[in-house]
């Protein structure tokens, strides 16, 4: 019983000391440094540092052994279409390409109709009312392949284009006999007429109205309004002077740089990224927040970590271990 109380001390005391003091070791190389992240030998002492040439110092973590077949993992890269962040020294796709779900492939970011996909986000890239369905790029429902876009099909019959005039469509679908609208128009709400698609914030009447300009995250709101689903977040491009709607990023999701990691608290309608940090390629919850659903950081409860333990330096609980045993 009292070598448990002592062995628990032991572990509360462990829990108030930071890493950064557990490196006060002595060294001569790097080598002697490389069980925790970024330790390095300075001045014959192990500190850890950040990633890359800095050497400064920072919060030390233990090593996280990453394979070098994982994107987000350690650089020299082996993958095809990996490049290295100099700055990280890690390994991620390509800008034309993104990650499988495994994160051991990097697949091309835009993928054409009839083209091979794996995920729905390659066919969207290129074109908004497309979808990967047996692996293959195809076009939506009411929507139909034509010279390389999805056209919304009307309900509407036709032996020509000039019998779709009135109805503001400009193609009628030979494969099918039926008027379909220009790239840039999608049918009203009962499929008789093409409307024009509008931006962030604009009335609408059905939400393809607002997937033309702001991507298939968005949606047309309860106040007939374009605005961004509830796993979607309104990015502004000030050089574009355009708005799209981009997926929220959730805890475990693929990363660059920490400013990638944008999620939403629940009940919050601002976009944050102050409670995760890319680490190793993935989002992950700073270390005075913790994951909620696998999904969300939520601040720690400070009275859940209160621990009842008389907290002493560490070489004295090890003496005093020591001399109990004797």
């Amino acid at each position: 019983m009292r070598l448990t109380l002592i062995l628990l001390c032991i572990f509360c005391s462990l829990k108030t000391i930071s890493a950064e003091d557990l490196l006060e070791l002595s060294c001569i190389t790097d080598v002697q440094c490389l069980m925790f992240e970024g330790g390095k030998c300075i001045d014959s002492r192990c500190i850890c540092t950040s990633r890359g040439e800095s050497t400064e110092r920072v919060d030390c973590r233990p090593k996280d052994e990453k394979k070098t077949n994982i994107v987000g993992g350690p650089c020299p890269c082996t993958l095809p279409y990996t490049e290295c962040d100099v700055m990280t020294q890690q390994c991620f796709c390509a800008a034309t390409y993104m990650p499988s779900a495994d994160r051991r492939r990097c697949l091309p970011l835009k993928v054409p109709l009839d083209g091979s996909c794996e995920m729905a986000r390659q066919c969207q890239s290129m074109e908004t009312f497309s979808d990967c369905q047996m692996n293959r790029c195809i076009c939506q429902d009411n929507f139909k392949p034509y010279e390389g876009n999805c056209l919304a099909q009307l309900d509407l019959s036709c032996s020509n284009s000039t019998s779709c005039e009135s109805a503001g469509a400009s193609i009628c679908l030979p494969e099918v006999n039926k008027c379909a609208c220009s790239k840039d128009h999608v049918p009203n709400h009962n499929m008789t007429a093409c409307v024009l698609g509008v931006g962030y914030g604009a009335n609408c009447t059905n939400a393809t109205q607002c997937q033309v300009q702001l991507g298939a995250g968005s949606t047309c709101d309860n106040n007939n309004r374009c605005s961004c689903s509830t796993k979607h977040y309104a990015k502004r491009n000030e050089k574009l002077n355009s708005t799209v709607c981009e997926p929220h990023v959730p805890y475990g999701a693929y990363c660059r740089r920490t400013t990638d990691c944008q999620h939403m608290n629940a009940g919050d309608d601002k976009m944050l990224n102050t409670r995760m940090e890319c680490i190793w390629g993935e989002c992950q919850c700073r270390s005075e927040f913790r994951v909620v659903n696998n999904e969300h950081c939520a601040v720690i409860d400070a009275a859940a970590t209160n621990q009842p333990c008389v907290f002493l330096p560490l070489p004295i609980l090890i003496i005093w271990l020591i001399y109990s045993s004797i």
